[in-house]
């Protein structure tokens, strides 16, 4: 996201060094996630030239412990972005990323409000109330489903919901799984999400760009039917 109003480019969910955490559980993975972010983040900064860059949570992606790959990754990242504004969003992967962060004197916040656009910024594994647009990441927002032949299809999207005042982040990370946007809300991670209607945001796919896509509760309703067709055909048989 770019944020005119305050010159501000925001991220989340890089989860760094997520192929080491692979492969210490015995997945064989070669390690190509950094490489790919590094080259879009580059060619962000280069578009947009902002003055800050927002990290909203999970920067890194061991729970536990820091990686080697983790410090490495971590202080590329910090190097690309060098001689602009940095503030990290606590995310719930970060529980030692401070450690690496103060080697650089950048601090965690648990949430974060732009000053001009007064937009709030929170990785969403903690509820914030706010009266005006929050930002959420954690749930690395997708919309799954199959094409014509029956192949399942998924698609990072931002998901936006003008009647809660709530704005849903993809994961920068090319590797994070997400949670299917037209799933039941009772399914999301964050838990200021699991009590809401959200069948009225809109599904913002990206592929090639930004495609507005539908309503979730319109996509509901297509799924719904699919399913009610096929019982229907399977009992004709």
């Amino acid at each position: 996201m770019y944020i005119r109003a305050d010159d501000t480019l925001v991220i989340s969910d890089l989860h760094l060094g997520y192929e080491a955490a692979l492969q210490a559980e015995h997945v064989a993975i070669p390690r190509f996630q950094l490489e790919s972010m590094v080259e879009r983040l580059e060619k962000l900064l280069a578009r947009y030239d902002p003055e800050l860059v927002l990290i909203n949570g999970d920067m890194k992606h061991e729970f536990s412990k820091n990686k080697n790959q983790e410090w490495d990754e971590v202080e590329k990242i910090i190097d690309v972005l060098e001689g602009r504004e940095i503030v990290v969003v606590r995310g719930n992967h970060d529980n030692y990323l401070q450690t690496i962060l103060a080697n650089r004197d950048i601090n965690m916040e648990e949430s974060f409000t732009l000053p001009a656009s007064q937009v709030l910024f929170l990785h969403g594994h903690k509820n914030i109330d706010y009266e005006g647009l929050r930002v959420f990441s954690h749930e690395h927002p997708v919309l799954r489903f199959r094409d014509e032949v029956g192949a399942q299809v998924t698609l990072p999207c931002f998901l936006f919901d003008e009647k809660n005042n709530i704005l849903i982040m993809p994961a920068f990370s090319p590797l994070a799984s997400g949670t299917n946007v037209i799933s039941p809300e009772k399914s999301f991670m964050s838990p200021g999400l699991r009590n809401l209607d959200l069948s009225d945001a809109r599904i913002y796919v990206i592929q090639d760009g930004i495609m507005e896509f539908s309503r979730v509760g319109d996509l509901r309703e297509m799924r719904d039917d699919a399913r009610f067709e096929m019982i229907n055909r399977k009992r004709r048989m």
